[in-house]
């Protein structure tokens, strides 16, 4: 999604997780909806380089949510774990050159009363 029109400095992108069972769903999905490159690897270490690259969708600030991850974290909690340390790695990445990314996820419906991983601190 390229800048939203309220500021076109931001890039704000919804991910649903809905369905999402595996870390090859995983990947696809965020790499569909941030337009990955052709090179990305779809796997961990291609997560962190394009998370801390995005030189194809530059902004001055960055806003994932990714959302109904309540079935990712049941099927595949190591999973989400991971792709969410990865995630706080490329805040802190971006923190370090001033540039505000920040990711939310929401559980959507997890009715299942266990507790969700803990999500990483947003980085300023």
């Amino acid at each position: 999604m390229p800048p939203t029109p309220a500021n076109p400095d931001i890039v704000a992108v919804t991910i649903a997780l809905d369905g999402c069972a595996s870390k090859a769903e995983l990947l696809e999905r965020i790499a569909a909806a941030l337009h990955f490159p052709g090179w990305f690897g779809h796997n961990w270490d291609a997560l962190a380089d394009c998370l801390t690259d995005l030189s194809w969708l530059p902004a001055g600030a960055y806003r994932i949510t990714l959302t109904q991850a309540a079935p990712l974290r049941r099927a595949a909690p190591e999973t989400l774990a991971t792709a969410l340390e990865i995630f706080d790695a490329a805040a802190a990445a971006w923190a370090d050159q001033g540039v505000d990314f920040r990711v939310c996820l929401t559980e959507d419906g997890a009715d299942d009363g266990t507790a969700p991983p803990a999500a990483p601190a947003a980085r300023q």
